[in-house]
């Protein structure tokens, strides 16, 4: 078990230091120039996460390891070219960060049924990642569409999550009688996304969308591949 804290500070991001002016967002400070970008080290990120795990051989039969992580993680830029919702108020875009996963855990394992077959399983839990709320407009009139809706804080949409289970199925045929030390053939069966479960992606947060609330896109379904393998 162990405990895992980080901060960020001085962080990179971008502010349009021209951004028309609250509360009418008619024109720009300086009307001879539209965005004025100026890259500041004025970000912040605090991060705390909790994993427990255990790796090793309960049985003669399994070998895996299993880790769950309990976390979080706020900031108020993502990277250097990030810009706030609002030029005028950066420090308002403090909340989840993009990478946000409140809960994983992961399980990695095989069984080993002697001479006749390896049995392979990796298994995936994560709570999903956050997303953006948008209004899909230029409201404040700084030539950026990622106003949010008034009272709506950045990244508080919550997205989908991530289930996934794999496995393998294995048998070693010894070409001679030196058995591991000769020639071996690998006959496997993979399965990848046994369950076919939806893993969403490009989930859409701007509420002008007629997919608001909907993912656009998908991570792979249910796949299976056939292996034969030599090893000499």
């Amino acid at each position: 078990m162990s405990y895992i804290g980080s901060r960020g500070i001085d962080l990179f991001r971008s502010v349009d230091v021209n951004a028309p002016a609250p509360p009418n967002y008619i024109s720009r400070p300086n009307p001879n120039l539209g965005q004025e970008r100026q890259l500041q080290s004025q970000g912040y990120q605090k991060s705390n996460a909790l994993e427990i795990g255990f790796r090793g051989r309960p049985t003669k039969y399994f070998l895996g390891q299993a880790q769950y992580t309990l976390g979080k993680t706020y900031n108020n830029t993502s990277n250097i070219s990030y810009f706030p919702g609002n030029s005028n108020f950066p420090s308002s875009d403090w909340a989840r960060s993009d990478n946000d996963q409140r809960h994983k855990f992961d399980l990695l394992g095989t069984f080993e049924a002697g001479k006749w077959f390896d049995f392979g399983t990796v298994h995936s839990l994560y709570s999903g990642k956050p997303v953006n709320i948008t209004t899909g407009s230029d409201n404040n009139r700084d030539s950026l569409a990622l106003d949010r809706p008034a009272g709506i804080s950045r990244n508080s949409l919550h997205g989908p999550s991530y289930i996934n289970l794999d496995l393998n199925l294995a048998h070693d045929v010894f070409l001679t009688k030196a058995r591991k030390k000769g020639p071996v053939a690998t006959i496997s069966i993979n399965s990848f996304n046994v369950l076919n479960h939806e893993n969403d992606v490009a989930y859409i947060g701007v509420i002008s969308s007629p997919f608001f609330g909907h993912a656009v896109a998908a991570q792979p379904p249910r796949r299976m591949q056939i292996n034969l393998q030599f090893k000499f």
